[in-house]
């Protein structure tokens, strides 16, 4: 008897939704996309509880007639194709024909529709892939689909579902780039009630992307429009000075679709080359077009990767066109500007252009002036990093009696060689700095401006900087409560804006940002203001760490505890040394001092280590002076 069965169409139709709903924000997608696909001119979507009680998508497109209300819930029914030939032109959002059975087979599915030139629609319930009933009824021209108790019948799967925070934000990032591929549709978001994005129909993509990005990340960035070798490149990309610690703002659309591939990541990044720092990542919305028969769609069910005919000519074309718009943009100033700007327009993210942000001499007065040559010079010594030292969560007016006796030294301010000549003269307080393991420690010097050097009984110590700092400014935030002045006011409010999405967070999270030491009122849809920040908080990039901030939020599940604590490390990591930041000797030793005084000293918040010891025993062996 043959072991091989065919499968009942009803756990055909689970496994096909294991690999094309991976979560609501995948329903959304793939509706969303069948919209866009019946030429709908408004497309409205609603969610409750992040998409687990319900998700609705509605939309004016050409509807559908009571057959084919039926048929497109049948695995692999789709318009879209007629004959094998037009799986290598495919021009269409959905075509494989999975995701309606997919979607209704694991969900509370209702869907109603009809024609623009009929008199009755059609409505259809499918619960749990088990056809309920079809009948006429009454509605409006288009398509109506209501998906309620996702993943009710594959618990299993249901469970893998992270936070409401996060499965908002994956939503909202589905339709975000629907919207952007498709500036000719007007598109709405609800999400429990609150609109959440509203964006009427326009032929120009800018405005949308100031809707959906922000006007901040708007003002930063340059249109780019290059062609060649029948490959289309245009868009916007950000201007060197603004970008992004990770990826998420990069958005590639390969012929109206949105696509993640690593040939344009990597063309983007060739293009900036020297002109960001290595982890650090532009602000981009490029859309690519070329043949349909030049590009492979059919690669992964859910439809978001791509193969390429030529993939060398793509990432050159890519460079070539985000290369030329840089050029325009980032060019030398030819005349004196007479513009004076002040310094906090610039700290509260005043709208100043690139070439203006590199030239003011932010050193020398409140108001300041535009130079027009710049000669990029390396600081002699460095420049003031470890002032959360000597800023206490506790008390910051507290008097530092455990400062080391530096006359009139400032230890934060060690920038000049005056400065570096009196450091080398200063005698130490003979106070013993030792850390469990390593016994006293004696600081020797700094290594390539990233690890601390010492000496101590047991042979040599060294530090990591960067991951020793973040220990000690996490313990410290983590320690300090509620009842104490953990906050910095402003003399001038600061405002900043975020994604509606982003803003919706801080107002859920609203505690939590407390807790650290913010401040911050709601001031508009997309907009908040930032009252009171951290001691210790840097001020020249709020926005950017605020934003920072909240990815920490979306990447963790639903503990609050786990939320609260990654918040708290991710602070910890922006304000901290940096490698490669130059730090005196001063700073070494109390850093060193106060990392002793941790109770977790020997890594960071994320597992790194800070700390590592070579002892005289491996020293010796290592120098052959014993076996």
């Amino acid at each position: 008897m043959s072991s091989i069965r065919i499968l009942p169409e009803n756990i055909s139709n689970k496994i096909a939704a294991g690999e094309v709903i991976e979560r609501p924000a995948s329903v959304v997608k793939e509706l969303v996309e069948n919209s866009i696909d019946a030429s709908a001119k408004n497309i409205y979507v609603n969610i409750e509880n992040s998409g687990k009680k319900l998700i609705a998508v509605v939309d004016d497109g050409l509807g559908m007639d009571s057959d084919d209300a039926l048929l497109c819930l049948e695995a692999h029914a789709t318009s879209k194709i007629l004959k094998e030939d037009d799986i290598n032109n495919i021009v269409t959002m959905g075509f494989r024909g999975e995701a309606l059975p997919s979607i209704a087979s694991i969900s509370r599915f209702r869907l109603r529709t009809r024609k623009q030139n009929m008199v009755e629609g059609t409505e259809v319930i499918v619960h749990g892939g088990r056809f309920i009933s079809e009948n006429p009824i009454g509605c409006a021209p288009g398509t109506e689909i209501r998906i309620s108790d996702i993943f009710f019948n594959t618990p299993a799967r249901k469970k893998f579902l992270k936070s409401a925070v996060t499965e908002e934000k994956h939503i909202h990032e589905a339709l975000c780039l629907l919207a952007l591929a498709n500036p000719e549709i007007a598109f709405e978001l609800k999400m429990d009630g609150r609109t959440v994005i509203s964006t009427p129909a326009d032929k120009d993509i800018l405005p949308r992307l100031g809707v959906l990005l922000g006007n901040h990340a708007v003002s930063s960035m340059v249109p780019i429009d290059f062609e060649n070798s029948g490959i289309k490149v245009n868009g916007y990309i950000s201007v060197p000075g603004f970008v992004k610690n990770n990826r998420r703002e990069q958005r590639i659309f390969i012929n109206g679709r949105p696509i993640k591939t690593n040939i344009a990541y990597s063309a983007i990044r060739d293009a900036y080359d020297t002109m960001i720092m290595k982890g650090s990542y532009p602000v981009v919305t490029l859309y690519v077009n070329l043949s349909p028969r030049d590009v492979d769609i059919n690669v992964h069910p859910a439809k978001h990767e791509a193969r390429f005919r030529n993939e060398r000519l793509m990432s050159s074309v890519i460079r070539q066109g985000i290369s030329e718009a840089l050029r325009k943009a980032v060019k030398p100033v030819s005349a004196v500007s007479t513009q004076k700007l002040s310094l906090n327009s610039i700290l509260q993210g005043a709208e100043v252009s690139y070439i203006e942000r590199q030239v003011l001499n932010i050193e020398s007065t409140d108001v300041l002036p535009i130079q027009t040559e710049i000669t990029p010079e390396k600081p002699k010594i460095g420049k003031p990093i470890l002032s959360t030292l000597n800023k206490p969560i506790k008390n910051p007016t507290k008097p530092k009696k455990d400062l080391p006796e530096s006359g009139n030294l400032n230890l934060d301010l060690v920038t000049d060689e005056k400065d570096v000549k009196m450091e080398s003269n200063y005698s130490f307080k003979k106070e013993k700095i030792s850390l469990p393991g390593s016994g006293n420690i004696n600081v020797i010097g700094n290594l390539d401006d990233t690890y601390i050097l010492g000496t101590s009984d047991i042979g040599l110590i060294i530090i990591d900087q960067h991951a020793a700092h973040e220990r000690i400014l996490y313990e410290k935030m983590l320690n300090s409560s509620p009842d104490e002045s953990n906050s910095q006011k402003l003399l001038m409010p600061i405002t900043v804006t975020l994604s509606r999405i982003e803003a919706n967070i801080i107002n859920k999270k609203q505690a939590v940002f407390n807790n650290l030491g913010f401040e911050i009122e709601p001031f508009g849809e997309d907009t908040v203001l930032v009252t009171a920040i951290p001691p210790d908080f840097p001020m020249d990039n709020i926005s950017g760490l605020i934003s920072d901030l909240l990815d920490e939020i979306i990447s963790n599940g639903e503990s609050i505890k786990k939320i609260d604590d990654s918040i708290i490390a991710g602070a910890a990591c922006k304000l901290a040394v940096k490698a490669h930041d130059k730090i005196s000797l001063l700073e070494s030793n109390e850093l060193i001092r106060r990392l002793s005084r941790c109770n977790l000293p020997f890594s960071c918040p994320h597992g790194r280590p800070t700390v590592i010891n070579i002892s005289f025993k491996e020293l010796e062996k290592r120098f052959g002076r014993k076996l």
